[in-house]
């Protein structure tokens, strides 16, 4: 019996030792971590992080991408008011010292918040913009990038404290929008997409939206409307029923088919 619990015991303690081990080597990966005097015969992989095997590092590129965007943007909304750009204080957080996450908050003269900038996962790239208005406590656009790669995907504008315009960036392109949701008092009013036109003899992908999802104040959907020839102009609206414009029932199956028979002769 003594036996079997001075077993247990060790077996315990060395379990324990493995994981004080083991946790020591991940707090004990820093920056500038000195070599062991002990020559590795196998030459590491060059690495632009001290961790790679905690961290991973983001692209020089990408970082570029969104250096100084907080100073750009309020630069920007400054010239669209016709106004002086602010002077910005910009000031630098990490939480931990080892794998951080980064904060970057940047001030005006007065102390307001201008921009609050976060890395979400430690990569030195940041992940999230929030820009201020000059009380510096309502937010007025959230700025979200989910591909790691400095560019903007997400785009999130408030009013009063609200959520007015969401767009949304899938061709890593920022100038245009792919799908952008409007909003009144914080409910949906419509979705419009740019969606590829399959059937269509001209243009596969139209140069703006062509695909609107409508609402109510209420935010149910009534109608769907499509412009199949990317001329700017809506060719046909379903509405909740499942009618076009022209009170013409259409089947799932046949819909397709007949949109060129059901758009208007006239503009």
């Amino acid at each position: 019996m003594r036996e079997s619990v001075v077993k247990s015991v060790s077996s315990h303690y060395a379990m324990m030792l493995t994981l004080v081990l083991v946790f020591s080597g991940v707090a004990g990966c820093k920056k500038d971590k000195k070599k062991t005097t002990t020559p590795d015969k196998t030459p590491a992989a060059k690495s632009d992080c001290n961790c790679p095997t905690i961290r991973v590092c983001a692209k020089e590129e990408a970082i570029e991408r969104v250096k100084n965007r907080c100073e750009k943007w309020h630069a920007e909304a400054a010239k669209a008011a016709n106004a002086a750009a602010p002077t910005l204080k910009r000031q630098e957080m990490f939480l931990t010292p080892v794998n951080p996450i980064g904060i970057v908050r940047t001030t005006r003269d007065d102390g307001t918040l201008a921009c609050r900038e976060v890395d979400m996962n430690g990569d030195g790239l940041v992940d999230i913009h929030y820009f201020y208005d000059a009380s510096g406590a309502n937010v007025l656009e959230v700025q979200q990038d989910t591909g790691r790669d400095g560019i903007i995907d997400i785009v999130r504008t408030y009013r009063s404290g609200v959520l007015f315009v969401e767009k949304y960036n899938h061709d890593a392109d920022e100038s245009t929008w792919e799908v952008v949701k409007t909003y009144s008092n914080g409910v949906i009013t419509q979705i419009a997409s740019r969606v590829i036109n399959a059937m269509s003899s001209g243009q596969k992908v139209c140069p703006g939206h062509n695909y609107f999802e409508n609402f109510d104040e209420k935010g149910a959907l009534v109608t769907i409307s499509y412009d199949t020839d990317c001329d700017g102009r809506v060719d046909f609206v379903i509405n909740k029923e499942g009618k076009n414009a022209m009170n013409l029932q259409l089947k799932e199956q046949d819909s397709v088919i007949k949109l060129k028979e059901t758009k208007p002769s006239t503009p």
